[in-house]
């Protein structure tokens, strides 16, 4: 199993670190990116067979986004995406996600991006529902914080 970056070790690093205040306007902007992400790739599923490397980046970013959100809700910033989720499962067990699977789905976005990887439908497929279920959850989740 690969060595993950844990949430002390990347305060330590400065990785992940707290800021001066909440930003709204940037929660705010990265609740509705996400969204509107979403709902881009909503009226696009039907091709969802024939693209679905680009289906899970995409699905990637918007968790990774409402990641930071809820990050800058709380007044800290991450720089990279490992200390991003280290500090989600450090901070917000409550939101009883499986970081296990999802540091797997970054590893897999990752290879899409930068190791030019293409994956079958069959992964999007297979991953698709536990996905949207993770983004449902976090949406509610940072809706319920704003209000």
């Amino acid at each position: 199993m690969k060595k993950r970056k844990g949430f002390k070790e990347c305060t330590d690093k400065k990785l992940l670190f707290e800021t001066d205040d909440k930003d709204t306007t940037l929660i705010n902007g990265l609740l509705d990116l996400a969204k509107h992400r979403r709902e881009f790739f909503e009226k696009v599923k039907k091709e969802s067979d024939n693209y679905p490397s680009l289906f899970i980046e995409g699905y990637y970013e918007i968790i990774k986004e409402l990641f930071t959100a809820i990050l800058a809700l709380d007044g800290w910033k991450a720089l990279n995406h490992e200390c991003l989720f280290a500090y989600i499962k450090e901070k917000h067990s409550d939101l009883d996600l499986d970081f296990d699977y999802l540091l797997e789905l970054k590893d897999t976005r990752n290879s899409i991006d930068y190791r030019g990887v293409m994956v079958s439908s069959q992964i999007w497929n297979y991953n698709k529902l536990k996905i949207d279920l993770v983004i449902n959850s976090l949406i509610k989740y940072i809706e319920e914080q704003i209000k």
